[in-house]
């Protein structure tokens, strides 16, 4: 799966609803030291830290914090099949949507 990544500025978030800004994306990625979101589909997603460890909930049953969990909603609404924070700047990419999906 390649993707192509472009970086999400303030202006992009002002038409997301709900709204979301840029501060609360990034403060969810330095608090809990997250270097991507992968999402696969549907409600199976893959958390990244930054030193290459996974990032799952303490409870295997459980969910993850209530910010990763805002984060999951934002790239499902908007079609997002990554989310970055590299260098003080957030990444995305999109699923690619083809004709028949309309």
């Amino acid at each position: 799966m390649e993707d192509t990544l472009i970086e999400l500025t303030s202006q992009d978030l002002e038409h997301f609803i709900p709204p979301v800004s840029m501060e609360d994306v990034i403060s969810v990625f330095v608090a809990y030291d997250i270097s991507f979101i992968r999402n696969f589909s549907s409600d199976l997603y893959y958390v990244e830290m930054v030193d290459g460890e996974p990032l799952v909930p303490l409870n295997p049953m459980g969910s993850y914090s209530p910010g990763i969990e805002k984060l999951f909603d934002l790239m499902s609404r908007e079609r997002m099949n990554m989310l970055s924070y590299r260098e003080g700047k957030i990444w995305c990419s999109y699923f690619q949507v083809n004709s028949e999906d309309l």
